[in-house]
């Protein structure tokens, strides 16, 4: 540097400190917002571990003077000329008491390997160069090699395995930047259960600026690694403020849009990769899904889930195939929640959709339930619960077996109505049972069994809301209780009839808190039936 260009680089700030010169250039009409990597404001930041610096430079102008800067950080300098033979500047630290530590080689490579990696010059100690110059993000796709890219990605996550997929691209307008983003093979319980994540390393002209920013992709999205590097991010000397910068939210919006866009293009033409990536991932595609209203569009086609129409429990159905499968007549999606496929394809409240070939979608997550309810609709069509009250398109029901008088029906239903007034909201005929004598349903705006069991999870004093029991008036036992009322309304059978059946209706939905309390009850009737075939075996 010449004499003016050092009073103008360091002689500034160093006579009014960081702080006033970012004032003054204000004042003066000059842009602040770019000092970072400029050199000038960056080496002002050694006096925090130096108690004295030392700057011995000559200009590559020719007939060029040399001169020695020198500053203790006190807001004053020296400058005076110095015989230097060849062109450069040489840095000289006198490092304070405390930052002694600042001298150890590991050190030194540890800080020059974080920052200034991928600068594009050597940076060396002593013969042997610290950093790789090389910048995998900014070469073209076509020139980097698999293992060139497995071998960063190891590199920068600290993760053995190889990764499980990765997007490369570059964009030049309306903003510049680079990027290269991985998912990882598994998920780690790390991001599992972090709000926003380990985020994206950000870097600035190549060099970083910070390690972890968790604000470059909406919290969903939070399992992605990789880096982001432009050369547009306007950044000052305070690196939080990278934070509230407009640009990192245009740069946040384009990200999201190519990673959702690719994969859209995995899912379509590598069935085999999606089904790895739904199995490790898909629960943040749903929690963005049911939080991201910007994207939730995207984020449906992406879902996957189990259906009555597959063989296994594997989530294999998107919504727009279950659309395009719907029967003429039908108006809404239907779908049942619980914890096995199993347990769902036994479900009472399942036997009329079964019979009537309607498919229904099986969700297995504790999620789900809340994903449906801010989903809401799929291409103009409702998501609706097999468990709601009110199905669309029920009424008509023709099932098989004759039906009570009406007489019959409300002394029965009176029965059940007596007996479990205070545990449930009302009792009332079924139009969804064929083979099953009763069950619990959901009121049509009502809390659904999975979102009360979540939330008794999160408070123990929660009050589960009172459900609907439905009675199968076609249903032989039914019809032998009605004829039990028509006989003695006394038969202590009765009552133990309709508290086991009431508990069987609990014990489907997972809400019966101490089966063992059924059990005296069980015996009896297992004690009548054996001495009914003893009777019926001598007669």
């Amino acid at each position: 540097m010449t004499r003016e260009e050092l009073v103008q680089n360091l002689g500034t700030i160093a006579s009014s400190g960081t702080l006033r010169f970012l004032q003054e250039a204000k004042d003066r009409n000059q842009s602040a917002e770019n000092l970072i990597g400029q050199f000038g404001v960056g080496f002002y930041s050694v006096f925090m571990v130096a108690q004295k610096v030392e700057v011995t430079t000559r200009s590559w102008r020719p007939d060029a003077q040399g001169w020695q800067w020198i500053s203790e950080g006190s807001g004053s300098y020296t400058l005076a000329p110095q015989e230097v033979r060849s062109r450069g500047t040489r840095i000289l630290l006198h490092l304070k008491e405390e930052a002694k530590e600042f001298c150890k080689e590991y050190q030194i490579e540890s800080i020059v390997k974080k920052y200034s990696n991928y600068v594009p010059f050597p940076v060396k100690l002593k013969d042997r160069t610290l950093n790789q110059v090389k910048a995998l993000w900014t070469q073209p796709k076509s020139e980097v090699e698999d293992k060139e890219y497995e071998e960063f990605y190891k590199q920068i996550t600290h993760d053995h395995q190889t990764p499980l997929h990765r997007l490369h691209f570059s964009i030049d307008a309306p903003i510049q930047f680079h990027a290269l983003l991985y998912v990882p093979e598994q998920v780690t319980n790390e991001v599992r259960y972090a709000k926003e994540g380990l985020g994206l390393a950000l870097y600035a002209q190549k060099v970083m600026i910070e390690s972890g920013n968790t604000k470059l992709l909406p919290p969903f999205l939070r399992f992605v690694r990789g880096v982001v590097d432009s050369e547009d991010l306007p950044l000052n000397v305070s690196r939080e403020s990278v934070r509230q910068n407009a640009l990192l939210e245009r740069i946040k919006k384009t990200l999201t849009s190519r990673l959702l866009k690719d994969l859209g293009s995995v899912a379509e033409n590598n069935a085999d990769l999606y089904e790895k990536f739904w199995k490790q991932f898909g629960i943040f595609l749903k929690e963005g899904a049911a939080t991201d209203v910007s994207n939730r569009e995207k984020l449906a086609d992406l879902l996957r889930f189990n259906s009555t129409l597959l063989e296994d429990a594997e989530p294999k159905t998107t919504l727009k195939d279950y659309v395009s499968r719907m029967r003429e007549e039908q108006q809404e999606i239907f779908y049942a929640v619980g914890s096995t496929r199993e347990s769902l394809q036994l479900h009472p409240n399942l036997e009329y959709f079964r019979k009537q070939g309607y498919e229904v979608l099986f969700l297995f997550d504790q999620f789900d339930d809340y994903l449906m309810s801010e989903l809401k609709e799929y291409s103009g069509k409702p998501f609706k619960s097999i468990s709601q009250a009110e199905v669309a398109g029920l009424d008509a029901t023709e099932t098989e077996g004759e039906k009570l008088s009406k007489e019959e029906a409300q002394d029965v239903l009176g029965l059940f109505e007596t007996r479990l007034k205070d545990r449930v909201e009302k009792v009332v005929e079924s139009k969804r049972l064929v083979d099953s004598p009763c069950s619990l349903v959901d009121g049509r705006d009502g809390t659904s069994v999975q979102m009360e069991r979540m939330m008794r999870m999160m408070d123990q004093e929660f009050q589960a809301s009172k459900r609907t029991l439905e009675i199968n008036l076609r249903h032989p036992l039914i019809k032998n209780l009605s004829a039990l009322v028509q006989k003695s309304k006394s038969d202590p059978f009765l009552e133990d009839a309709v508290e086991q059946l009431y508990a069987n209706a609990l014990l489907v939905e997972g809400l019966l808190e101490n089966p063992v309390e059924m059990l005296p009850r069980v015996n009896r009737f297992l004690a009548d039936a054996a001495a009914h075939r003893i009777g019926a075996g001598a007669a």
